[in-house]
């Protein structure tokens, strides 16, 4: 059966944001014969605008619906676009929440690629399908990797660097020689994460929802996140899963429990073998047939 056909245009992500080969572009063709066009597409997928060039603007014609995706702590403007998906979950029909970690995972088991981002390192069935061969790569305690000196990173990385080794491969805090190569979602970082029983997992900010790469990275190597940003972030994954800074009161509560962790075998296994998701079960509003049913009844209405 022919598909229909939906002519849509990116414009203003990331760099590294290939038009024909991306989350949306891949989810829409599912359905779709999805044709990439900046003549009047039918819909404008465009993100924040990180090079501040407005080409947004252009698509304001009457005919195309603007679409905002943001994988920063940013709210949607409505002035500016006709429907959004954010980290936010909010009671306004034009949104759906679809948070960065869930653009991290290869659902449409499509061929890695470095040069894309998000490069796709993981599918969704090994992510389900825990396996924990790799035990015995952790040689060392806890790792971070980060640029911007923002968030409470800023001051729990060096207080835990007082109490324990922590390997810090970004720009923030760097000792071990050198930066790690590439970006944040490619090879280098995961094969790095992998010899660490934990990675220091902060976001920049703090928001109800706004969970990005930085929990579910460490979890594509059985490391345990050590997590803070999103209060809510239990509402995503399985809270036995890894360690919730904003379960403790105190940034030396926190410390002294990753160490006793680390000290106790049973109890850092106890942790590994819980499932990333309650149930071992994707939240449904992240599943892509979820996400294209909102296209449907919402968008191409």
């Amino acid at each position: 059966m022919k598909k229909e056909t939906l002519t849509v245009d990116f414009v203003d992500f990331w760099p590294n944001l290939i038009k024909t080969d991306n989350y949306f572009y891949h989810l829409l063709s599912q359905e779709f014969d999805v044709i990439i066009t900046d003549q009047e597409p039918d819909i404008l997928f465009h993100s924040v605008d990180y090079f501040r060039q407005q080409n947004h603007l252009r698509y304001n014609n009457g005919k195309t619906k603007k679409v905002f995706y943001t994988g920063e702590n940013q709210p949607a403007d409505f002035n500016q676009s006709h429907f959004s998906f954010t980290f936010e979950d909010i009671e306004d029909e034009r949104n759906y929440r679809l948070p960065l970690w869930a653009m991290h995972l290869n659902w449409f088991n499509v061929p890695h690629n470095e040069e894309r981002d998000q490069s796709y390192l993981h599918p969704v069935d090994k992510f389900l399908g825990k396996d924990l061969s790799n035990l015995s790569d952790k040689k060392w305690f806890c790792s971070f990797v980060a640029t911007q000196p923002k968030g409470k990173r800023v001051d729990f990385v060096p207080k835990l660097m007082k109490r324990g080794e922590v390997h810090c491969g970004g720009g923030l805090y760097n000792n071990i020689g050198g930066l790690l190569e590439g970006r944040g979602d490619q090879e280098n970082k995961i094969n790095f994460l992998n010899y660490f029983k934990f990675n220091i997992s902060f976001e920049n900010t703090s928001n109800n929802g706004y969970v990005t790469e930085k929990i579910i990275q460490p979890m594509f190597t059985n490391t345990i996140p050590v997590y803070w940003g999103a209060p809510d972030v239990v509402n995503d994954f399985n809270e036995k899963s890894f360690i919730n800074a904003h379960a403790f009161e105190s940034d030396d509560e926190l410390i002294d429990y990753i160490l006793q962790v680390d000290k106790d075998q049973s109890l850092y296994e106890e942790i590994l073998s819980e499932p990333w998701f309650k149930n071992n079960k994707i939240p449904e509003f992240v599943k892509p047939d979820n996400v294209l049913k909102f296209f449907k009844d919402k968008i191409l209405k």
